[in-house]
């Protein structure tokens, strides 16, 4: 009997152990809960992802026929039913939840339904007195969070704020001489890295890619034949030799594979620019290489038409937005901008549902748009700012120039 109890105890670890491995190496699951809070019952249907660097769980939450679909991106370390509670507003205008996730985290606003459209609070804040009077009332939520309280401190004639700005972040912003390089790894916080002795308005020949900045030699008037690189994040400067000069008289087709391709209308040729190899590869008139998601060949003819690389593909499509940008794939988003008078409403929903349309922020421009992780950078005016959901919008850098000078670039690197 004891040989027995003491194998019934080894099977049964042994059960554990397995399912243990299978749940930790399992790419996700999906679980169907409910929640009772506020003398309400919501259905929760939770999908998690772990095949990622950040957990990814995909909800919808129903209570009677309305539901809201969301999603959120947290290091859980592979749990389940990480949505805890759910705050719960109604009146004849809006209808709204406040989720709640484990250890009474908040990562999202307050979202609410009115008029058929999807809104988070801090775009509601003040035109609700019963909205705002709920808020209020509710002990986790800190309205601070989605308020920017930061103030601004000018270095090199920049308006930053710092407290703003993320961890293991870089920022370029190019300017006429050179480039800002801007995170909160710097002691000083922004570095202004001179590489031009005139000022240059335009820097056309000029690239992002990866760590780098990439730019021509504009000391020239006519033909280069060294191109300048930036490591934003070590602030190493260096230079790349091309045996062959090039002319001015170019154009940046696109980057793929972080290496930076580069055409000369004058001579004809394309180049391939690799800033990690600090190398140059020429490719004759009769192999100019075209990318449109994947790789092709283009004649002469199309070459000198400054046709541009095609690296992404949208499988969404709607007329009343002037752009739509997908970032990421199962798990990432569909970001919609619709024109609305001189701005840009700016709006998400996700791709594994094609759901849970949003309305996000506001802007004026919508030339210059960085996407890291579930982060969105751009250009608001004279203003850089980011959008995340655990605390909305918030101003990074403050530049004039950004308002007057549509050819100044700014690009986000994620170490």
């Amino acid at each position: 009997m004891k040989k027995l109890f003491l194998m019934l105890i080894v099977l049964f670890i042994l059960y554990l152990g397995i399912q243990f491995l299978f749940y930790w190496f399992s790419g996700g699951q999906d679980n169907t809960y409910s929640i009772s809070s506020d003398k309400f019952t919501f259905e929760v249907n939770e999908n998690s992802n772990f095949n990622q660097s950040v957990d990814n769980y995909n909800y919808k939450v129903t209570i009677d026929d309305v539901s809201f679909s969301f999603q959120i991106f947290h290091d859980y370390t592979k749990a389940a039913k990480v949505l805890n509670d759910i705050r719960y507003y109604k009146d004849d205008n809006y209808e709204c939840i406040l989720p709640i996730f484990k250890g009474n985290l908040i990562l999202m606003d307050m979202i609410c339904l009115n008029n058929g459209n999807y809104n988070y609070y801090f775009n509601l804040k003040g035109k609700n007195k019963d909205l705002d009077s709920f808020v209020a009332s509710i002990e986790e939520y800190d309205v601070k969070q989605f308020t920017d309280t930061a103030s601004a401190t000018t270095i090199e004639q920049l308006s930053v704020y710092k407290e703003n700005l993320l961890d293991a972040h870089y920022l370029g912003i190019n300017n006429y001489k050179g480039l800002y390089d801007i995170s909160k790894e710097f002691n000083s916080t922004v570095y202004n890295i001179s590489l031009f002795d005139k000022d240059v308005y335009s820097q056309k020949l000029s690239a992002f890619v990866d760590c780098y900045y990439v730019v021509a030699d504009y000391n020239e008037n006519h033909e280069f034949n060294e191109i300048n690189v930036v490591d934003l994040v070590s602030l190493d400067t260096f230079t790349i030799k091309s045996d062959s000069a090039i002319s001015l008289d170019s154009y940046i087709q696109g980057v793929v594979d972080n290496k930076v391709y580069l055409y000369d209308k004058d001579h004809k040729v394309q180049y391939e620019i690799d800033p990690s190899n600090k190398s140059v590869v020429v490719f004759s008139s009769n192999t100019i290489r075209y990318y449109n998601n994947g790789w092709t060949t283009m004649s002469v003819a199309d070459a000198n038409k400054e046709l541009k690389f095609v690296n992404s593909s949208i499988d969404y499509e709607d007329k009343q937005y002037v752009r739509i940008d997908k970032i990421g794939n199962d798990c990432g988003y569909y970001y919609l901008y619709k024109q609305n008078g001189g701005n840009y409403d700016v709006y998400r929903m996700s791709i594994q549902g094609k759901d849970g349309l949003i309305y996000l922020f506001n802007t004026k421009t919508i030339d210059s748009i960085n996407y890291i992780d579930n982060y969105v950078y751009f250009i608001n005016g004279n203003k850089i700012q980011i959008y995340n959901d655990e605390f909305g919008v918030r101003t990074l850098v403050d530049y004039k120039e950004l308002q007057f000078n549509k050819n100044i670039n700014f690009y986000v690197f994620a170490k």
